[in-house]
């Protein structure tokens, strides 16, 4: 029984130590769970912090991605940007500082806690602040300094996030940059285009002004007794100022073409009217050289046009005028059709032709095969880049062949509306119905320039009118207050009062008969003008006595017959 006994006690304490052990391992586990759950909510927690920072970041990032690009960067915008950052996660503050000489139209350059501001050279960290440098085309324009919560975040995470954040201000202020450096270049782009604009003007009137006075006084002297001696002297002035005009009219056309000034009027015309027009000024020129000169026409070509007429005339007159100059024997052939709604022309010669070297650049402005002092032919080289650069604003194109010492032949091509013959304004040359003016006609002339005074007086003179001549606007609105005038010819550039503010203030005032421009200015902004002020037609200067009188008959005689 002893021994019994003995081992059941001994076998209890075996017992009770075997379920000591196991309760010390149970608590041990108990313990170490309780560490490993309390890590893991630990963890959890910190992940559930680093996403939520992380979609604040990215949602930060589309924000003010959407925010830069639709406006302008200013002061407010970069501290929205400021209180976004401060206002996510784990951030304790914030600053962001943007040189001074940026080309930014910034009230200041430091937003933020300036507690932070510090000028840095590389990213980096300090304590728990990281700096990241921010540049723009390599070139350093400031600091973004953001504090971070200290928690034992791993510091790459938050770098990672903010570089972002500064890649895009980099990416604002830069665009911005080059916004504002475009907005600047061109503003002053415009103000040199405008100078431009203004110098052609201003250069246009001034040297018109005075070429009408030259030819108006060789057009009255060749209508008076001259001995043989002096008519030669008035037809060598008379040639001269013809030169000196087309000389001007080509220097001043390639002016406004380059400044960007140059503007087609076009306007329904008779293609009889073009054909007299070559007719009458080159049959004499070519007769007088000895040449056959011919202007042959296909049946497929309509009664009439809307297109402009001066400009066509111009590319014409140079292309045969050209080809007279240039030819000592033989033809000129001018060769018109129609096709697909396009005028085709060419201007055939027989002379003495340019060379394939030349060829290549003769629609260059002032461009001769012979620049010599010995040269034969005078002349500035724009005529032919002046005909190139219209036909291509109508549209078309111009092209030649040409074979040294057999001639030379212009091919031109330029798109038209064909119209019908009623369609097209009749040709207002009918120095026959200028004859039969009205008697006692009342004129009035506002003219400021005492030479061109003088040229439209005696002009007028000749048609048996004698006119009222006034200085400046304000003489002309006094004038129609104490007389009744038939037709006004008012000049636009006066000192005092100029004539679109005399025109539109006679037209309040009531009057209603014709005024008439007398411009130097060939600008369509001019000639519009001009109509807006209540004027009803123009007269480019330099004008001729024909000019005028036509112009009585096309405003005066219809009036005068009803």
């Amino acid at each position: 029984m002893m021994r019994k006994l003995a081992r059941e006690i001994a076998s209890r304490k075996q017992a009770e130590q075997l379920l000591e052990q196991k309760s010390l391992e149970l608590f041990q586990a108990n313990q170490r769970l309780e560490v490993a759950i309390a890590q893991l909510e630990k963890t959890s927690a910190d992940n559930i912090v680093k996403l939520e920072f992380q979609q604040q970041i990215d949602s930060l990032l589309i924000y003010f991605g959407q925010a830069f690009l639709n406006h302008h960067l200013d002061d407010v915008l970069i501290g929205n940007l400021v209180k976004r950052i401060v206002e996510t996660p784990l951030v304790q503050s914030c600053y962001i500082q943007l040189n001074r000489d940026l080309l930014l139209n910034l009230q200041k350059s430091g937003y933020g806690n300036s507690e932070l501001e510090k000028s840095v050279d590389d990213t980096h960290w300090n304590e728990q602040t990281l700096y990241l440098v921010l540049t723009a085309n390599r070139t350093r324009i400031g600091v973004l300094s953001v504090e971070v919560l200290n928690e034992n975040y791993e510091l790459e995470f938050f770098q990672r996030s903010f570089q972002l954040v500064a890649d895009l201000l980099c990416g604002a202020v830069n665009r911005q940059i080059i916004i504002d450096t475009n907005i600047e270049s061109r503003k002053k782009a415009e103000k040199s285009e405008q100078a431009t604009r203004d110098f052609v003007a201003m250069i246009n009137h001034e040297l018109r002004t005075p070429l009408n006075g030259l030819l108006g006084s060789s057009e009255l002297l060749q209508q008076t007794s001259l001995d043989n001696h002096q008519l030669e002297l008035v037809n060598n002035l008379s040639q001269s100022g013809e030169f000196l005009r087309v000389i001007i009219n080509d220097l001043l056309d390639f002016s406004k073409i380059n400044a960007g000034m140059f503007e087609l009027i076009p306007s329904n015309f008779a293609f009889s009217h073009l054909l007299s027009s070559l007719t009458s000024i080159f049959e004499p020129k070519a007769t007088e050289k000895s040449l056959k000169f011919s202007i042959l026409c296909s049946q497929s070509l309509p009664k009439a046009f809307e297109g402009d007429l001066e400009r066509i005339t111009q590319i014409l007159v140079n292309l045969i005028g050209n080809a007279i100059k240039f030819t000592d024997s033989g033809s000129v052939t001018v060769r018109f059709d129609w096709s697909k709604g396009t005028l085709n022309f060419e201007v055939e010669d027989t002379g003495i032709g340019i060379s394939q070297k030349a060829q290549e650049k003769l629609f260059q402005p002032f461009t001769q095969e012979d620049r010599s002092s010995k040269r034969n032919f005078e002349g500035t080289g724009l005529g032919l880049a002046i005909c190139h650069q219209l036909v291509e604003l109508m549209g078309g194109t111009l092209s030649l062949n040409s074979v040294i010492d057999k001639g030379t032949r212009f091919f031109g091509h330029i798109p038209l509306r064909a119209l019908t013959e009623s369609e097209a304004k009749p040709a207002v040359t009918k120095n026959a119905k200028a004859q039969a003016l009205p008697d006692n006609l009342s004129i009035l002339v506002v003219e400021d320039i005492k030479m061109n005074q003088l040229i439209i007086n005696q002009m007028l003179g000749k048609l048996g009118i004698e006119p009222d001549i006034k200085e400046n606007g304000v003489e002309a609105l006094e004038a129609i207050e104490t007389k009744q005038y038939d037709l006004v010819f008012m000049d636009c550039r006066m000192p005092v009062m100029d004539g679109f503010e005399a025109t539109a203030k006679m037209r309040a005032a009531g009057f209603t008969q014709p005024i008439l421009a007398l411009t130097a200015s060939t600008t369509l902004a001019e000639r519009e003008l001009c109509i807006e002020s209540g004027m009803n037609d123009i007269l480019t200067k330099p004008y001729r006595a024909e000019e005028i009188s036509n112009a009585l008959a096309k405003w005066l005689l219809d009036t005068f017959s009803n």
